[in-house]
């Protein structure tokens, strides 16, 4: 297949979810006994409807909100407080999917939360922590700026890192749910490029990750003060593919380290080349 027609599916198919499934109420469920706990954020493109039922209980940023009422859009964020006192779950409703720009969710503990992200026209996802909570969904699409996941717990996440202009990429014990498409890298924040734990890519994927990075320095947008990219696993996407990017990306500053494997067997990194 051509690299157009790769591109024009991957953006046909990213056009059907959001389709398909903005639409669709965001909808979290919050279990019997819910007590707030960690931290909760939340942004809109437009101003919602919050729904709730059973005993569900919201405040934002102090001030009580009561089912049928509006959101406004916030210059960056809500700060959620939620509860839920009751015997039996509830739900709270943001709109639609679609609306939803910004989820930040962090250390809930035993608390449960349950929600599904798929349709979101998401610009920063960071969820952190999640304890017993199931927050999954289908990336595809998201014009994501802004990538971190870590410690998931059940939570489960597909879908392309493809077409988004990230500040930064942080992915912990993902598995390989995640593939990795091309992305027009803006690295201004210190995190980096991080893909830790158990998270891999493909040989060609991360061929297409260095070649985004070599690009990203080139242009002179890795403008971060500390400057890292970290890959701790996944096949060995050979020396020889990526070694012009490589000396690109060291030489605009940027630390690179590469799992200690890669340095033998076929196509071998140099032995001097830094692990996690």
């Amino acid at each position: 297949m051509s690299g157009l027609g790769l591109g024009l599916g991957l953006g046909l198919g990213a056009h059907r979810i959001v389709d398909r499934y903005g639409n669709m109420p965001a909808t979290f469920t919050i279990a019997a006994g819910f007590a707030n706990t960690g931290a909760k954020r939340i942004n809109f493109s437009e101003p919602v409807t919050v729904t709730m039922t059973g005993n569900v209980t919201l405040s934002i940023d102090g001030t009580p909100y009561q089912s049928g009422e509006t959101i406004p859009v916030a210059t960056t964020y809500h700060t959620l407080t939620i509860n839920n006192p009751g015997e039996e779950a509830g739900t709270i409703t943001f709109g639609k999917r679609k609306q939803i720009t910004y989820l930040y969710l962090y250390g809930l503990g035993s608390s449960i939360i349950t929600g599904d992200i798929t349709g979101m026209k998401l610009t920063a996802l960071v969820l952190i922590s999640l304890g017993s909570s199931d927050i999954a969904g289908d990336i595809t699409g998201m014009k994501l700026t802004a990538l971190y996941l870590d410690n998931l717990g059940s939570s489960v996440f597909t879908g392309d890192i493809t077409g988004m202009k990230l500040t930064y990429l942080y992915l912990y014990n993902l598995g390989s749910s995640l593939a990795y498409g091309t992305n027009p890298l803006n690295i201004t924040n210190n995190l980096g490029v991080q893909l830790l734990g158990d998270t891999v890519f493909s040989a060609n994927e991360y061929i297409q990750l260095f070649a985004d990075a070599a690009t990203c320095v080139a242009d002179e947008k890795w403008t971060a003060t500390t400057k890292v990219l970290t890959i701790s696993g996944g096949d060995n996407p050979g020396w020889s593919n990526v070694s012009e990017y490589y000396d690109i990306i060291v030489g605009g500053g940027v630390t690179v380290k590469v799992p200690l494997a890669w340095e033998s067997g076929d196509d071998a990194f140099p032995s001097e080349t830094p692990n996690p």
